[in-house]
């Protein structure tokens, strides 16, 4: 069965780093990872910013947003998976530097090119940075702690994106330069950051001469490995769809339908989205992490009490639907990083983590994208009713279809 062949497979690994060292790297690439998934968020409150200085309205906000995703799927299609072979502590430090560096453009910024190549670099950074830390993480650790793995690992990931836009939000509510006090925070806390990712112990032994090349998603061996892989990628997609379609969405909504100009406030309901993820993660019971359909209820739940605020112009309604869909994206996470981490041959586990992550990566472009060009044409309500739709049907595809049991 799949936990058999997993076995095999991890009885085969690279010897991990040992030790309080390791312990130590575990939780230092932790903390990191939760402050570079912090900064892919800490832009989306600003845009309303920005918008009436450099000139642009929804459909370029949505087009910054999906350069974002963009950016950090190719950075999974071609970067994330040399740490198999570089070795993990390089391209982790890399990536904290792709992070400093668009940091520098959103300082810098003045133009809507500029702001474009901030958050395409960003993407990049976080691409890498997101599969190669989970494979530390996985490498950092006891065999026997597999599940404190996915849920630290998860919990840097969705807490991370939700402290981004509470902190961007604040800072430019109450700061003295709304679009530059943050970010120069942010490029301070880099620093010690870098420092962090210099001392973690290195667990990819011997290091190979990478290659760099376009890699091809990267899938398990075996039929009941391969679809349960599947399966759970194909609920992450759906479950970052919603989160896309929601961080698109929701400034512009609170702004323009509900007359919140309050930036600490659109900051803090764009996070609670991710925050009440974080949440599922660490509290819910482990049945609703196992299980497949937990996470699609409440997923499905959440769509629909979100649209229903959303056309009725209820927060009551809109923050319902928030938590019921935090709830879902965060129980698909969980278990989908759980999957994947023990489906992985160890020597190539950042490949297949990375494949789990551009299908999430994925799900929150095309939303983001369909919103903006959708806005165009028909009314912002039809618009979001017709993805809201693809989402929920993507995720009863994938929580209703039949289990393999053997593998071929």
């Amino acid at each position: 069965m799949i936990d058999d062949v997993a076995s095999d497979v991890r009885a085969q690994a690279v010897p991990s780093a040992g030790g309080r060292r390791a312990r130590a790297g575990f939780w230092l690439v932790a903390a990191v990872y939760t402050l570079v998934m912090l900064g892919g968020t800490l832009p989306i409150p600003l845009y309303a910013l920005w918008a009436p200085r450099m000139g642009f309205g929804p459909f370029t906000t949505t087009l910054v947003f999906a350069v974002y995703a963009s950016g950090t799927v190719l950075a999974l299609m071609v970067f994330a998976s040399l740490s198999d072979r570089a070795g993990r502590r390089p391209l982790l430090a890399a990536a904290v530097l792709a992070a400093a560096t668009s940091t520098a453009l959103f300082l810098l910024a003045d133009d809507v090119g500029t702001l474009l190549a901030a958050r395409f670099l960003c993407g990049l950074g976080t691409g890498v940075f997101t599969a190669t830390a989970s494979a530390a993480l996985g490498e950092l650790a006891a065999a026997e702690h597999t599940r404190r793995v996915s849920t630290v690992s998860t919990a840097a990931n969705m807490g991370g994106l939700g402290l981004g836009t509470i902190v961007a939000g604040l800072f430019a509510q109450y700061g003295a330069n709304p679009t530059h006090l943050v970010f120069w925070a942010y490029l301070a806390s880099l620093v010690p950051a870098f420092l962090a990712v210099i001392v973690t112990p290195e667990t990819v032994t011997p290091r190979q001469h990478p290659s760099m090349s376009v890699r091809r998603p990267t899938i398990p061996d075996g039929r009941a490995a391969r679809t349960e892989f599947l399966r759970a990628a194909t609920a992450v997609l759906a479950a970052f769809a919603v989160s896309g379609l929601f961080s698109s969405l929701v400034p512009s909504f609170l702004r323009e339908e509900l007359h919140v100009h309050n930036v600490a406030a659109v900051g803090a309901e764009v996070g609670l989205l991710f925050i009440v993820a974080l949440i599922a993660q660490v509290a819910a019971p482990e049945r609703w992490i196992a299980g497949r359909r937990p996470a699609s209820a409440f997923l499905v739940a959440g769509v629909a009490v979100f649209e229903a605020g959303l056309w009725t112009r209820s927060l009551p309604t809109f923050v319902a639907g928030t938590l019921l869909a935090g709830t879902g994206i965060g129980l698909a996470f969980r278990r989908g990083v759980g999957v994947a981490q023990r489906l992985a041959d160890p020597r190539r586990r950042a490949d297949l983590l990375s494949t789990y992550f551009l299908f999430a990566y994925t799900g929150t472009i095309v939303p983001a994208l369909a919103l903006g060009l959708l806005n165009q044409t028909i009314n912002q309500d039809v618009a979001t009713l017709i993805l809201a739709v693809a989402v929920v049907v993507t995720t009863l595809a994938s929580a209703l279809s039949r289990p393999t049991t053997a593998i071929a």
